[in-house]
């Protein structure tokens, strides 16, 4: 698979083959497939972001056909560790159980604490969904801001 790629006003955000292939692997094909999910590493050069790593699913995540709860003490291990390896920190991931995936409300909701709770230097944090189909298609992407 090529990399994929998003764009948000003046924001460019390509997901490199790296990170894709650890989405695609969780994507949720049968009805027993519970949610995935991780975060979101990878390099920035001002308004051009290159997503090369997605972490997880980890041990400590509880997981379902239709909820996905990530470990925070877990996530928090992932971010200190890639940071030293010189990849920042740029957003969330997990998968839906459709073919074409939107957010929940409990989605945004979520995704907008973390922008809040997070020490970051970001403009914002990226919100991924993978659905069934491949990419873009199947990828619910989108970019929310930090507010000063």
């Amino acid at each position: 698979m090529d990399e994929v790629s998003f764009k948000f006003d003046d924001l460019d955000v390509v997901f490199g083959v790296r990170a894709l292939a650890t989405m695609m692997s969780y994507r949720q094909k049968n009805f027993f497939s519970k949610e995935a999910g991780g975060q979101l590493f990878g390099n920035r050069h001002r308004k051009n972001w290159l997503i090369e790593v997605a972490t997880g699913p980890r041990r400590g995540d509880k997981r379902g056909r239709f909820h996905f709860w990530p470990d925070r003490r877990a996530e928090q291990a992932e971010i200190d560790l890639l940071y030293r390896e010189g990849l920042e920190f740029l957003g969330d991931w997990h998968t839906h159980p459709e073919d074409i995936p939107r957010p929940s409300n409990s989605d945004i909701t979520s995704i907008e604490n973390v922008v809040r709770a997070s020490e970051h230097s970001l403009p914002g944090i990226l919100l991924c969904i993978v659905g069934r189909l491949d990419p873009p298609d199947g990828f619910w992407v989108s970019f929310h801001r930090a507010t000063p």
